[in-house]
């Protein structure tokens, strides 16, 4: 991982809008090169049933915004039994909606600025499940 930049988001049912009571939890953990022109992410997702993407939005508390990145969908996901890692890079061109076209800085300053989220949907909150507010550290 990088040193220069590193966010992480605590992603729990609770911070949903409006919240979702489930068991599942997760952590996600982003690490931003020094040029900010690569980010390396990991996404840790426990005891989540039916698992049907991992996004960014951007957007603030209790607020569901635009997703900017699609970290994962069901196809390129790995799932070790109750377990899903996803981990990657993510570049200027993994930037879509709002923030298409534009430099990979311009996404690391909605997280700096506490502006983005990470959110976990599954079959049955295809809205999404569990969500955590992206931190720096």
């Amino acid at each position: 991982m990088y040193n220069d930049y590193f966010f992480i988001a605590d992603i729990t049912g609770s911070q949903e809008a409006p919240p979702v009571y489930t068991d599942a939890d997760g952590v996600a953990m982003f690490s931003v090169s020094s040029d900010q022109k690569k980010i390396r992410f990991r996404l840790e997702v426990n005891n989540l049933k039916d698992f049907l993407q991992a996004t960014i939005h951007l957007g603030r508390r209790n607020i569901s915004g635009p997703v900017v990145i699609l970290l994962s969908t069901l196809n390129d996901q790995a799932i070790h039994s109750n377990k899903i890692l996803i981990e990657g890079f993510l570049t200027a061109k993994d930037l879509i909606g709002p923030l298409k076209g534009k430099a990979l800085s311009e996404f690391v300053d909605q997280m700096s600025a506490g502006k983005a989220y990470v959110n976990v949907h599954s079959m049955k909150h295809p809205d999404g499940e569990i969500r955590g507010k992206i931190k720096q550290q």
